[in-house]
């Protein structure tokens, strides 16, 4: 091999790396700060605490949104997309649209995102928050698997799912604007043209999970997604058991499925499904 040609094959790595490290940092970080200012909220005070919990000797931050009165609810977990925080609209209009459902609901941050320490370097450190929160979620009043629904977003899908999988006796699994694996993920997006098992860490193979959740499965994706395709959603629902549901939302994008299915008709979807009762 010519010296230049050697130079060339550097040249290559040198760039896979690079890209791998951006890839991997667009994922898997997170907006950080030093106080949450929520966007304006129907969830009174009295019903909103923020609250803190352990995972992997890092403190993660969250909401905790109840329903008034001390009957036993069901309780959503809320893991949420990429690139910010739990206080960025979508992530908080998610949580309150499902509090308004008539759910309690736990959202919280990734290691790194918002005011939780530590750094999310790969689906290892995201799956054990979703399990750090599960874990909080069950020392709450009346809550028991059969009350908890692992409901994730985006790259939320990823710590939702593999809760479910891990998790016997959950109520269901809800997966919104979910993707089928990295590989899959990084092929939609491939902003390099270059193979995606080296621009990220990880399988983050929803799709070998999904197969393994013996809980009711939801998949819910807008048609005009251009971050995830829909074609994903179809993996998903034909990995996932029998009993699986499929809702596509016409003309939704990524990130506003319930704002485009409509108030009354996501709150009555989630709720049908998981089959709380209406508030």
């Amino acid at each position: 091999m010519t010296p230049r040609g050697v130079r060339l094959i550097v040249a290559l790595a040198a760039l896979a790396l690079s890209s791998a490290c951006k890839l991997d940092t667009l994922v898997y970080g997170g907006k950080k700060l030093d106080a949450y200012v929520l966007p304006p909220t129907a969830v009174p005070d009295s019903l909103r605490a923020e609250v803190t919990f352990a995972s992997g000797g890092e403190t993660l931050h969250g909401f905790w949104l109840r329903q008034p009165g001390a009957a036993p609810r069901v309780t959503v977990l809320f893991s949420h997309g990429k690139g910010a925080n739990l206080a960025r609209v979508i992530e908080w209009s998610h949580a309150e649209g499902l509090w308004a459902a008539g759910f309690d609901v736990l959202v919280y941050d990734y290691r790194g995102f918002g005011r939780s320490t530590g750094t999310s370097t790969d689906e290892t450190t995201l799956i054990a928050d979703g399990m750090a929160a599960y874990q909080w979620v069950l020392q709450q009043p009346g809550v028991t698997p059969a009350r908890v629904v692992s409901y994730g977003h985006s790259l939320g899908s990823v710590p939702a799912t593999a809760l479910a999988a891990a998790t016997p006796g959950l109520r269901a699994l809800v997966i919104e604007s979910g993707f089928a694996s990295g590989h899959a993920m990084g092929e939609s997006a491939n902003p390099l043209g270059m193979p995606v098992e080296w621009l990220l860490r990880g399988p983050m193979d929803n799709l070998r999970r999904i197969a393994t959740v013996a809980a009711p499965v939801l998949i819910v994706h807008g048609s005009a997604d251009a971050q995830i395709p829909v074609a994903q959603a179809h993996d998903l629902f034909a990995a996932a058991h029998a009993g699986a549901q499929l809702q596509i939302v016409p003309g939704a994008a990524h990130d506003d499925v319930p704002q485009v299915l409509g108030a009354t008709a996501y709150r009555a979807l989630i709720r049908t499904f998981t089959n709380a009762a209406v508030p």
